[in-house]
């Protein structure tokens, strides 16, 4: 068995209702309040973004819990928006979910290509993602593994990177779900992050927005629909909510889906309450499913 996570930021669990939430052009694969995804090969469950701190769920701390498997908003005493904290580092150093699969002998790999020496020697600070795999000693993927087919930029059509003037192909979004089901079919453990989700949601009209999901929206569709159905686990999990609402342009407090596939024969431990139960999962479904 092999696991493709793949973390969606800013994706909740709106409304039942297309004019307040774009998901809801989507029905087979979002789930909304009150409705479950219509298709058959997944399972879902609501998880508590809010990590029982008062305030919006922010990134820092979201995606640390994600990633961790601890209550990094607790264990600041607050949300934290954007970058991890020194705190928040020193944690990723010693908890993050690739070091953990390190010790368990598990290959992995951060999908996620970074441009040089932009993204890896950056000005600014290192995201949650990069601090969590740089922990374990890997070493992040570049345009060359891009261009490659081993490797997929945050933005999967590399839209952002043609703009920018890199060198890369110009992908669809199903072309693009075939490159990290390509990915995912060569380590135990595959993690590819989407950010522009939220930054789109936060910035962007409602016909941009609706454009953005429906591409996410193929994207998925063609992983679940081309994934080797006997070997490889999807799980799809965001850090909290906000392009399910058209109502404000700042995060929600709505809980957020863990979906993920059926796989013949598969054994699964108790199910996670909120966020910072997702790693602890993964790693309980390996030892479980050997």
């Amino acid at each position: 068995m092999k696991i493709l996570l793949i973390f969606i930021d800013g994706l909740g669990i709106g409304e039942h209702d297309p004019r307040s939430n774009p998901l809801t052009r989507h029905p087979d694969l979002w789930p909304t309040r009150g409705s479950s995804p219509e298709r058959r090969d997944i399972r879902w469950r609501a998880l508590d973004a809010t990590l029982r701190i008062e305030g919006l769920p922010q990134s820092a701390t979201g995606q640390t819990s994600l990633l961790t498997g601890v209550n990094a908003a607790q264990y600041l005493g607050k949300h934290l928006q954007g970058f991890p904290s020194k705190k928040l580092v020193e944690l990723l150093r010693t908890e993050s979910i690739f070091i953990k699969l390190n010790e368990l002998q598990k290959s992995s790999v951060f999908a996620n290509a970074y441009r040089e020496p932009e993204d890896v020697e950056p000005r600014s600070p290192l995201s949650v993602t990069s601090h969590a795999y740089k922990a374990a000693g890997k070493s992040f993927q570049s345009l060359q593994d891009l261009r490659r087919g081993e490797a997929l930029y945050h933005d999967f059509t590399n839209e952002v990177l043609l703009q920018q003037g890199y060198d890369a192909p110009d992908l669809s979004s199903e072309a693009a779900a075939e490159t990290l089901l390509h990915i995912a079919g060569q380590h135990d453990f595959t993690l590819y992050e989407h950010f522009l989700t939220d930054v789109i949601a936060h910035r962007s009209t409602a016909d941009q927005i609706d454009c953005h999901v429906d591409r996410v929206s193929r994207f998925i569709r063609t992983i679940l629909d081309k994934r080797p159905k006997k070997e490889l686990l999807i799980i799809i999990i965001s850090d909290h909510g906000n392009i399910e609402s058209r109502q404000n342009r700042s995060h929600t407090t709505n809980p957020v889906p863990l979906i993920w596939t059926d796989l013949p024969g598969l054994k699964l431990p108790a199910m996670p309450e909120d966020i910072s139960g997702v790693t602890p999962w993964i790693l309980q479904i390996i030892m479980m499913n050997p």
